[in-house]
């Protein structure tokens, strides 16, 4: 079939190509432990980024927490309502597994009888009227089975208990790629606010030195007429700023199920760009991967197992045999009533035959059917997973190769504005060019930040794709957090 051609084939090549580590053994479906993908060292001189956010003001005065990478993972991990909904299907899953195994096993009716029987006796001097009351326990062993069947629905219930498992890892990996990304996303915005703040201050000056020029008769009402309309547009890029930065922080406390009032932000420190998919590994070992170790495309498979395994248990339980057997447990009754048939009870009773209907076939076709759609379902999955770790490492690439660029960007915008500014000290530069050159600095130092971020997300959002990221993993990234002993005021460099 196409679709175990689909799952099989990159196994094969993985296994040619001498990666021990992915090998698995005919039959076994239990993923084994999942190798490291991570680079053992960090590039000698990695791109970074201040992290400072203690000039902003928590939301409505309340508190404020500084987080970093790891414990942003661990609370996730530890809070989030996916995961503890996705356990509570686990544990849904792993009830009904149990409800199929207990289908092997006869049923118990224990029961309690009362009789009141009255009647006519014959007695040495004539006939009698006489009264009996008599009550007395019962149980009884019922054993239902048709065994084709209950062996397919136990099969079919432990699939969907290893997919509901799979699917739980999956949520776990989802929420930790999740939390690692809003986090990335806090810091991306505070470099913003912290961009925005020092335009700000850099536009005040430079109207505090227009005005003094206009006053002092060396300068044009137009130049603080500029200056005045680049501070409000700048303080407007502030407040947005700020207002971003907060609903990042709140879509992060949604996350770790946390009350969204508390503001998080980044711990301060230098945030550096972190590699957590090493340069060597080809793009084929990463779709081996990925395929591989993806819980959510495990699940798929399981899931696809679980509906042949329907398909077996619908044919037998309706075209197999089906064994009935009842077995009564009561005392003897009373030596003076055994006369009495009332008393008589069967101690056994046992069937075996076969109930045939002319809906069977049609039942057999849908359950056919869905074994066939879940077969698509899973080539479909593995073609999204595969398109997924394309994309990420694409994405991964273009983002590592932006940020030398950015630095560039930095380096150059920033010495032109300080020419600038020194040809205005000396009269021979407008106004206009020190604004002008300010934006492109501001700009500069941001496209700065959002590379830097941009790439660690992208690595992230790669780990993620091959089914590799877990909290462990991404607690190694705290070493990338240093912490700053000089911390300077502005958020790019």
């Amino acid at each position: 079939m196409t679709r175990l051609r689909h799952a099989v084939l990159p196994l094969l090549t993985l296994a040619v190509s001498g990666c021990a580590d992915l090998a698995t053994d005919a039959g076994v479906t239990a993923v084994p432990s999942r190798p490291s993908v991570m680079p053992a060292t960090q590039g000698a001189t990695p791109a970074s980024l201040k992290i400072d956010a203690s000039q902003i003001r928590p939301m409505y005065d309340r508190r404020m927490l500084a987080v970093d990478l790891p414990t942003v993972v661990r609370i996730a991990t530890a809070r989030n309502i996916d995961i503890k909904e996705a356990q509570q299907h686990v544990a849904a899953s792993r009830g009904e597994h149990e409800a199929s195994i207990g289908m092997i096993f006869p049923s118990l009716s224990p029961n309690i009888t009362s009789l009141g029987l009255q009647g006519a006796l014959s007695t040495p001097t004539g006939i009698a009227l006489a009264t009996f009351k008599h009550t007395f326990p019962a149980a009884a062993l019922e054993w239902v089975i048709n065994p084709g069947q209950v062996a397919y629905e136990i099969i079919a219930s432990k699939r969907r208990l290893e997919a509901s498992e799979q699917q739980d890892e999956a949520v776990v990996l989802e929420t930790t790629r999740t939390a690692a990304v809003q986090y990335y996303d806090v810091v991306l915005a505070q470099a913003q606010v912290e961009v925005a703040r020092r335009a700000r201050r850099e536009a005040e000056e430079l109207l505090r030195i227009e005005r003094l020029r206009f006053m002092t008769g060396t300068g044009l009402p137009v130049d603080s007429l500029n200056a005045e309309a680049a501070l409000a547009a700048r303080q407007q890029t502030l407040l947005n700023g700020l207002n971003s930065f907060y609903t990042a922080s709140v879509a992060l406390t949604i996350n770790l199920n946390l009350d969204p009032s508390v503001m998080l932000v980044p711990k301060s420190g230098t945030l550096k760009e972190t590699t957590f998919v090493r340069d060597n590994l080809s793009i084929d070992e990463m779709l081996v991967t990925a395929v591989r170790y993806r819980p959510d495309a495990q699940a798929v498979r399981d899931l696809f197992a679980a509906a042949e395994a329907d398909t077996g248990a619908t044919i037998w339980g309706d075209l197999g045999p089906q064994i009935q057997a009842t077995r009564t447990f009561a005392p003897s009754p009373p030596t003076n009533t055994a006369v009495d048939t009332l008393y008589r009870q069967p101690i056994y009773h046992m069937t075996g035959g076969f109930n045939w209907s002319a809906a069977t076939f049609g039942r057999i076709r849908t359950a056919t059917a869905n074994a066939n759609i879940a077969g698509f379902e899973l080539d479909r999955k593995l073609d999204l997973l595969q398109a997924a770790v394309v994309t990420a490492h694409q994405t991964a690439l273009t983002a590592r190769k932006t940020i030398p660029f950015a630095q560039q960007e930095v380096t150059s915008a920033e010495e032109a504005l300080r020419i600038t500014l020194k040809n205005r000290e000396i009269g021979t530069g407008l106004t206009l060019d020190v604004l002008i050159t300010q934006d492109a600095a501001n700009q500069a130092r941001l496209h700065y930040a959002t590379a830097v971020v941009r790439y660690n997300q992208a690595e992230v959002n790669l780990l993620a794709t091959m089914g590799l990221i877990d909290p462990a993993k991404l607690s190694d990234a705290a070493n990338t957090l240093k912490p700053s002993k000089n911390q300077g005021p502005h958020g790019a460099r």
